[in-house]
């Protein structure tokens, strides 16, 4: 009966446009566990460390069809270190202790406490011994004038002979 509930009364569900017939849906719901403990090596930019050794590890538990919105594990041992958001990050602390630096403020981040990053921010973590966390990442796709400027930059620096790291 649930599955005559999620799909339309003509026995056809459309998705990104295309009709597929019922008894060659696969399920479109995404779980995961944060308990996990199978993170997979993701190592910190060598140029972002400030102290210790840092080791980080990772696991992506769900990732969306156009891969703009995911969810996953994150943790991390004892050290200093830069970062730079490339997505917009909500975190909630599962394990451990944060202390997050960013220009004119100092956060301190524990279980159960969740924080906001907005996409381009550089923000300096310093993880006293240990810290695990959920992360929910959104990339926000360029718009259409976004993606031609860059690409007329683009093409003005080929041009010119300008040529970026």
């Amino acid at each position: 009966m649930y599955n005559q509930v999620r799909h339309s009364f003509t026995g056809k569900q459309f998705i990104n446009g295309q009709r597929r017939k019922l008894n060659t849906i696969t399920p479109l719901i995404q779980t995961g566990a944060t308990s996990r403990n199978d993170l997979q090596p993701s190592p910190i930019d060598p140029g972002w460390i400030m102290e210790g050794n840092p080791v980080a590890r990772a696991l992506t538990l769900a990732l969306a069809e156009d891969g703009n919105f995911s969810c996953g594990l994150w943790d991390c041992t004892a050290g200093k270190f830069k970062y730079i958001f490339y997505t917009e990050e909500i975190v909630h602390i599962l394990e451990g202790e944060v202390i997050v630096r960013e220009d004119g403020a100092e956060h301190t981040l524990r279980a159960g406490d969740t924080a906001l990053f907005p996409k381009g921010l550089t923000a300096y973590w310093t993880v006293p011994a240990y810290v695990k966390k959920f992360a929910v990442h959104r990339t926000v796709p360029k718009s259409l004038p976004e993606k031609i400027w860059a690409r007329i930059k683009k093409l003005i620096k080929t041009i010119l002979g300008i040529h970026s790291k």
